[in-house]
């Protein structure tokens, strides 16, 4: 007998966050069985996901439905990733990556920010081939270009151009990779 897509995901759900998420780290002995226990649960959860997928220890992204992984890219160590994120292939993400695809309404100065919800949705894009160094933070709406680094530490508040350098608060182009 099948089981109904819903009831895999809430076991799927329940296994990551009540097991595979706390297991080992990669790196640390036994790292490789929790890798691929976090991997195998987070296939189910993931709206799509690539080959040879890498989610360390930790990480958290709701019930997984709005991200999509390619093939050998993986999720930094406590990484947050909130909303519609899309990752493509070979990402390499640091440990506490936070990836926002939203943010507090904050307009109306007479009603507490936390009365006054949520913004749009804006999904955040990470191309092909990028590198985001660790506590790295990635603001609704943006789109880091194929090849990119994002350095440690970086707030990327605009779009990152293929190929760029980015470092600072608030991120901006520090070189471009392969230019002399």
């Amino acid at each position: 007998m099948r089981h109904p897509r819903s009831l895999v995901q809430a076991l799927s759900y329940v296994g990551y966050y009540g097991v595979a998420r706390h297991l080992p780290w990669s790196i640390a002995p036994g790292g490789g069985i929790a890798r691929r226990a976090r991997a195998a649960t987070c296939r189910r959860l993931f709206r799509s996901c690539g080959d040879d997928v890498n989610v360390e220890q930790g990480a958290w992204f709701g019930s997984g439905s709005a991200v999509t992984i390619g093939s050998r890219s993986g999720v930094g160590k406590d990484a947050l990733l909130m909303g519609e994120v899309v990752i493509g292939d070979d990402v390499m993400m640091g440990p506490r990556v936070v990836v926002l695809a939203t943010n507090h309404v904050s307009d109306d100065v007479s009603r507490p920010m936390r009365e006054q919800g949520l913004t749009r949705p804006r999904p955040v894009v990470i191309e092909d081939d990028v590198w985001i160094g660790a506590n790295a933070v990635l603001l609704p709406g943006r789109r880091i270009g194929q090849g990119s680094i994002v350095a440690a530490g970086c707030v990327v508040t605009k779009d990152v151009e293929p190929y760029s350098v980015v470092g600072g608060n608030p991120g901006r182009v520090l070189g471009s990779r392969g230019a002399s």
